[in-house]
Formats: C-alpha cells, structure tokens, sequence
C-alpha cells in the first residue's frame, strides 16, 4: 500500500536492501513438500500481483441517417453513417488500450463492437464478458435498454466535449437510470439496470476506477482464504456462515495438527534452517530497523513465513489467516506470527491474524482494490454493488 510522501513505508525500507538470492528447494523432506520449490523472500522483488482479470466487452451503439426529401432527417449527434462510426470505433480501440496499458490491475479489453438493432445487441450479450460499456452516440430507447446487461454490469460512456458529441449525453435521463432515491427492486421493476453513478461524461480517468472497482468486486467474491486453527467470528458466531453464504468465500480449515507437523518437517531441513538466518539478518538490516528480542524468534519467524506461503501454494490462494496466533501457536513455533504476517503482506499478499470473519472480508475487499490505489468515490461504488 502506498504511503504519503513525507514518510517511508515498511515496503520502502525493504526497498533499499540489493542482495540476490536464490530458491530453497523442499522436495524430498516431507510430502508436503514433495517436488515443490518456493521463492526464497528477496524485499526486492515488486509487490505481487494476483487477481482475476476483468474483462470488458465496448459497445458502440448507433444508428444511420437515411436522407427524406423536404424533411428533418438527421437526428442530434456527431455520428450520423457507418464511416464515422468507424472512426469512432477504432478512435474508442485505442483509448481502451491506452487505457489498458496504465491500470494497475489487470483488465482484458475485447474489440469493439457496434450495434444499430436490438437483434445486434442481443448478439453481443451472448458474449462472454464481466462488463459492458456502451457508447450511447445515437438511437432509440428500445435500443439503449437492449445495449443494457440484465445480468452483468453496465458502464455508460458519453461524449460531450471529448470528440463526436453523442446523443445520449442529452437524452439520459432517470427514466432509464436509478437513483439514490429507489431501491435497486423498485428501479429493476421498471426496467432500470444501469444507476446514475454508471455513466461517465468524456472522463477517460473516470471510466478507470469504475472499471477498477468492478475488478475489485469480482475478485472479492468467492475469496478462498487459509484459515489455520479453523474460523470464528468475535462477538457474532454466524460470522464465516455470512462470508461464505453472502460473499461466497471459501475458508480452507487447516489444524493446528497440520501446523506441528509441518513446523517439525520444516526444522529437519538444514537448509532452510541456514536460509531463516540469512533472511532474519537481511530483515534487521534494513535502515530504522532495531532488535529488541532474541533473533532465534525472527529466525523462526521466517520458518513460519516459508510454511504460511507453502499452504496457500497447496491450497492455489493469496489470503492467509491464522487464529490463536499466541497460546496455541508459540509453543509449537516458538515465536510470534505477527512478523511472518506482515513479511507476507509486504509482498502483496493477505494476510490477517485471529480468523475473524467479522472483519476479513472487510480487509480482503480493501486489498483486492488497494493494490490498484483506492479512490473514494470508486470504493463507494465497490459498497453500492456488493449491497445490490
């Protein structure tokens, strides 16, 4: 997570070390570990980034003048026949693609497509895509609500100023948008797919976060998250049974049994032994950093820390969290497991202590979106469509 200028940040200081490592390799000292090999921690390798891309399907909705003598013919737009739409479309390619190239999180953009019937926009919603964005230049009614997703989310972009004026930069109104003032089942029952806050007027930047906050959203849902010591929830019980059942979280219930055995399998490897040392020393080298406890527990730490990324490997995830990190976890580790969790954090991952799913869906949404530099306005957004 990025800090303010005037201060440095844990991942700063990091930062600053340059020795280059190599990789541990596990194979052979347990089953665990059978023919697998982790990346020994190196502070100088870039945050990592994890995450499902978001693919989003452009929608170019239009429709074509056709010349009536002695009559008003041309509707209002700046795209008024199939050569303009054109440009239009390979104008709208391009600024995806820039667009694309300067998000921080990963986006998958599918080519334009450009729809002047309803039977054109009902082809382009059997594709497969997260979101739509569709560019109102001109139509009708009918045809708007045909561009609309019923089941997936819906981004609208107008031009103004920025090129073409569109027509629909005029015409949209709350007939065809919700407001702040209904409720999403009010605004469903007259055909109101799209919210007030979905449309964007020329604001490329604009456009990014909407598209960063579904990102967020579709990566949040359905988290899978290793929960060592099994879940809980601090004053509400029903807590894991809400983030599973609400948010679709899988919590992978690893036990303290498993814990021993792998802490014990792990300090049979003389490797990895001299490898904690080498990496605890590397730690308290980084600039600010002082030691006020024994290093043999931020040796041990790093024992924890290889063990931690070793279980989220098993189980293909990049959430961690472990409960009783104090009673039930120091005598078998012998020591704390807040510094492991903050090495991992450090890296990109998510990692919380105490398995409190009161709060770590929470935290999982923020991280989905934090790597990408949350906006206020956008985690908003993120809070509106988890509630609809």
């Amino acid at each position: 997570m990025a800090c303010c200028s005037c201060h440095m940040n844990r991942r700063a200081f990091l930062e600053l070390s340059a020795l280059g490592t190599a990789s541990v390799s596990l194979a052979g000292i347990a089953p665990v570990y059978a023919g697998r090999q982790i990346e020994d921690w190196n502070p100088d390798k870039p945050l990592a980034q994890f995450g499902k891309p978001l693919k989003v399907q452009p929608v170019l909705m239009y429709t074509v003048s056709e010349y009536r003598k002695q009559r008003s013919f041309k509707s209002w737009g700046g795209i008024q026949n199939d050569k303009a739409a054109d440009r239009e479309a390979d104008r709208l390619t391009q600024e995806l693609q820039k667009l694309k190239q300067e998000s921080e999180f990963p986006v998958e953009i599918l080519p334009v497509a450009k729809a002047k019937t309803v039977e054109e926009a009902g082809k382009v919603h059997r594709r497969d895509y997260d979101a739509i964005i569709i560019y109102p230049a001109r139509g009708g009614g009918d045809l708007l609500r045909a561009c609309i997703s019923k089941e997936k989310d819906t981004v609208i972009f107008a031009r103004k100023s920025s090129g073409p004026v569109y027509y629909w930069y005029e015409a949209l109104s709350v007939k065809y948008l919700q407001t702040e003032k209904e409720t999403a089942d009010e605004a469903l029952k007259q055909g109101k797919y799209v919210h007030v806050e979905d449309v964007v007027i020329d604001d490329i930047d604009e456009l990014k976060w909407r598209l960063r906050a579904l990102h967020a959203v579709k990566n949040f849902l359905g988290t899978k998250i290793v929960a060592l010591g099994g879940p809980w929830g601090k004053y509400s019980p029903e807590a894991p049974e809400i983030a599973t059942g609400k948010f679709g979280m899988e919590i992978i219930d690893v036990s303290y049994e498993d814990l021993a055995a792998r802490i014990k399998n792990a300090r049979a490897n003389k490797r990895l032994a001299q490898k904690s040392k080498e990496w605890a020393k590397r730690y308290i080298a980084i600039p600010g950093t002082t030691l006020k406890t024994d290093m043999t527990f931020v040796e041990n730490c790093f024992v924890l820390y290889h063990i931690f990324k070793d279980l989220m490997l098993e189980h293909n995830t990049d959430a961690f969290t472990i409960r009783n990190c104090m009673a039930a976890i120091m005598p078998m580790s012998e020591t704390t497991a807040c510094l492991t969790l903050e090495l991992l954090n450090d890296e990109g991952y998510m990692a919380f202590c105490e398995s409190d799913f009161v709060i770590i869906p929470a935290g999982v949404l923020p991280v989905s979106y934090t790597h990408l530099r949350a906006h206020e306005t956008s985690l908003h957004l993120v809070c509106r469509l988890l509630l609809e």
